[in-house]
């Protein structure tokens, strides 16, 4: 099956300001694919190229050499602009960037009519994106009354009405508390699981990627890792190189192991650590080793 986003010895460098000398090259010949209904995190520290490569992805930038295709379509040929987007729906780290509308449920159907849809589809679309999100009961609210979390959600709402195949969230959590990030993080994961929606999700929270089925480390404008969150996050020599943490249960694992106590498996989350704790336990009681998994 053909990925639907494919990023091909793409270079790309931002303009040099007036009377300095060009920009170094922030991509190099980078090449990527996504895979249709994957959950993939992207990784890295400011500047790493996270934020220009979901430009990237949905035509907002263009590349200087190289292609990048959405669901077949060269971002770069203007004839595809609209196919292109309605790919892939990008949702920006601040909503207030990303909100038109006053009330909810019109903040929602700016997209659909703006590609002209009759008014029976936008309503439609409108009531099909503000339950997926859990936001129908506030479909008549003022957005400027809305919490971060919330305001995130109809911001994502907006793009679902668009119809995407792939949304791409650019630290869609880096300005909510911990109870806004933890909904809009259950939100996009169910979309992920029972729509199918391809998720490329980037962030610098190492519990959230832990949680994604992929995981792409970025280090100045190159792919330093790409694999499952388990051979990402047992990488701890890699990671910590580039300035990198782990998510706290794998932090705990390699405490544990550094003073010769190795889990059985290398956890990811809380409840993973709790289960591999309890497995370690057990077969300390019975005399059983346990797993080398830590390099």
């Amino acid at each position: 099956m053909q990925p639907i986003i494919q990023v091909q010895s793409v270079c790309f460098s931002y303009a040099a300001e007036e009377g300095k000398k060009p920009a170094e090259p922030l991509f190099d010949h980078l090449s990527l694919e996504f895979e249709e209904g994957s959950f993939t995190a992207v990784l890295g520290h400011n500047g790493s190229g996270k934020s220009t490569l979901s430009r990237l992805l949905n035509g907002l930038l263009l590349p200087q050499s190289g292609r990048v295709l959405a669901a077949g379509y060269d971002a770069a040929d203007e004839e595809n602009a609209l196919a292109v987007r309605k790919t892939v729906g990008l949702v920006f780290q601040n909503p207030d960037n990303q909100i038109v509308s006053s009330i909810v449920e019109e903040d929602v159907a700016f997209g659909p009519e703006n590609l002209g849809l009759p008014p029976e589809e936008i309503r439609r679309r409108v009531d099909e994106a503000l339950r997926q999100v859990d936001m129908t009961d506030y479909r008549t609210h003022s957005t400027s009354r809305l919490s971060g979390g919330q305001k995130q959600r109809v911001a994502i709402a907006g793009m679902l009405a668009m119809h995407p195949r792939c949304l791409v969230l650019d630290e869609p959590t880096a300005m909510l508390d911990p109870r806004g990030r933890r909904e809009v993080l259950q939100t996009v994961r169910r979309l992920n699981r029972e729509a199918g929606m391809t998720v490329i999700w980037i962030t610098h929270y190492m519990e959230e990627a832990a949680l994604a089925d992929r995981c792409v480390v970025m280090q100045k404008g190159g792919v330093l890792l790409d694999g499952t969150p388990a051979e990402v996050f047992a990488r701890r020599q890699v990671l910590q190189s580039a300035g990198l943490d782990m998510p706290p249960a794998c932090r705990l694992a390699f405490a544990l192991a550094d003073v010769g106590l190795p889990l059985p498996c290398l956890p990811l989350t809380e409840e993973d650590c709790a289960a591999a704790l309890a497995r370690l336990l057990g077969r300390e009681n019975n005399g059983e080793g346990t797993g080398a998994w830590q390099n």
